[in-house]
């Protein structure tokens, strides 16, 4: 049995025993009087108060207690409202682990397998992990739930060595499954006294999960709470700056494309990359805030270097992008700031495609008719970009970063080919990004895509330094 189903059996215990105390003293009460008054008014008339008082806090605690359950119905741990306020309350959190283990492909598991059966695995991962929590002298860990797959504890040991257990839990788990699906699982933690409210620290805990996922750089030490505070501070005092990573045309010889590199100005967090800019702007709910305000500051700063035949390329949040009001905002500024919209690229990448393909299309459709090309980013890489690149009016592709490092081997190169001989055949523009050498720039070639980026051809530039384009 979990702790969690101990602690709820302990409540439903206590409300037993609110409702049998009362009762056994309404007894005693009329107990006494019926043998003392037998015939006094005085009895009938307590009799009729104290039955429906005692009827009305019955139902009370009943339906409170069980509107108030602290176990998660499907896998029995504890609620996430619960194993938070079990996490405020800890006396000793400085010795205290918060470990949050994500079920990485329960999403699938409920698409192949129905959600009976995902409900199922829910509760026998949780079954699961205490028996192996116990087996490793973990007793009585209070296990929560906290949405989907993800499932958050709170352990009283060193995280150096709690890694290595998880690492074992998550090694078993998917060699062996659960009810014969296999389970992909993370962990991520960090220490109990991260911050003073527990909210900050779980959410903290869901940035690292997905910086994990990512495998990008170690995100900066910024509480959830800042995220607002660095946005809004961004927007207000235009410290927004671009840098932009030239790109060469392969046929033409000359620099054609420059990628603009967003970045923030902090005074705390000094410069913020794209990836942390990324990461700070969606947890605070500022997308489309933010990228309006990078577009109006970037047209100002590029507008003097604007020139026939080089073109700059835009990462826009495809969300962003579907947004009516953005399209509206977008169109406006550049029709009053007099720039022409054929010198940009909107670049979009998604994980998963978006259900309606045709609204989609029809967007896309009406951007380019008000003059901007389209490109896929990361294209090849665990996305939706093929499927994109099929339904949607691309112009431009841009390979993922994998491609890059691993282009020496055959059935990279093969797959690599295949995909630029389609897009050729398409008509659609190809980039091929991250090169840094020499001998990797002259095996690309070989290849014949449209256009290289990456440190061999050049280092991203400042404003200032886009001589090509005067």
């Amino acid at each position: 049995m979990l702790y969690s189903e101990k602690k709820e059996r302990e409540n439903r215990f206590v409300i037993a025993l609110k409702i049998v105390f009362p009762f056994l003293f309404l007894v005693a009460i009329f107990f006494y009087f019926y043998r003392f008054f037998p015939q006094n008014s005085l009895t009938f008339a307590l009799l009729t108060i104290l039955i429906p008082i005692y009827v009305y806090y019955i139902v009370y605690l009943i339906y409170n207690g069980f509107s108030t359950s602290v176990i998660d119905p499907i896998t029995k741990a504890f609620t996430r409202h619960k194993i938070g306020a079990m996490i405020q309350s800890l006396k000793d959190k400085k010795n205290h682990t918060i470990v949050l283990l994500h079920v990485e492909n329960i999403v699938d598991i409920n698409q192949r397998y129905g959600y009976i059966n995902g409900d199922k695995v829910l509760r026998g991962f949780t079954k699961r992990l205490d028996t192996f929590l116990s087996h490793h002298s973990f007793k009585n860990i209070p296990i929560g739930r906290c949405g989907g797959g993800n499932f958050l504890l709170m352990i009283k040991h060193p995280q150096k060595e709690l890694k290595h257990i998880f690492m074992q839990l998550s090694k078993e788990i998917k060699n062996s499954g659960i009810y014969n699906i296999e389970v992909k699982l993370e962990c991520v933690m960090i220490s109990a006294d991260y911050d003073e409210d527990v909210k900050n620290s779980i959410e903290h805990l869901f940035i690292l999960l997905e910086q994990k996922k990512k495998n990008e750089e170690e995100p900066l030490d910024i509480k959830p709470n800042e995220y607002h505070a660095i946005v809004k501070e961004a927007i207000k005092k235009n410290d927004i700056i671009f840098k932009y990573q030239p790109s060469l045309n392969i046929q033409t010889q000359s620099i054609e494309i420059f990628e603009v590199l967003p970045k923030i100005k902090n005074a705390k967090h000094g410069t913020l990359s794209k990836s942390q800019i990324e990461r700070i702007v969606n947890f605070g709910g500022y997308e489309k805030e933010f990228e309006e305000k990078s577009v109006a500051l970037l047209l100002d700063e590029i507008f003097p270097y604007l020139s026939e035949g080089k073109m700059l390329s835009l990462d826009i949040s495809p969300v962003t992008l579907r947004n009516n009001h953005f399209k509206s905002y977008i169109t406006t500024l550049f029709r009053e700031k007099k720039v022409n919209p054929h010198f940009f690229i909107l670049e979009i990448s998604e994980k998963n495609s978006y259900e309606d393909m045709a609204r989609f299309r029809e967007i896309l459709l009406s951007y380019k008719e008000s003059g901007f090309q389209i490109a896929l980013g990361n294209f090849g890489g665990n996305n939706c970009g093929f499927e994109y690149l099929k339904h949607l009016p691309i112009d431009l592709v841009k390979f993922d970063i994998e491609f890059t490092k691993k282009l020496g081997e055959a059935k990279y190169a093969q797959v690599f080919q295949s995909y630029l001989n389609i897009a050729h055949d398409l008509g659609v523009k190809t980039m091929v990004k991250f090169v840094d050498k020499e001998a990797l720039f002259e095996k690309i070639k070989t290849f014949n895509p449209d256009y290289i980026q990456g440190f061999y051809i050049s280092k991203p530039k400042k404003i200032g330094e886009l001589d090509e384009i005067r």
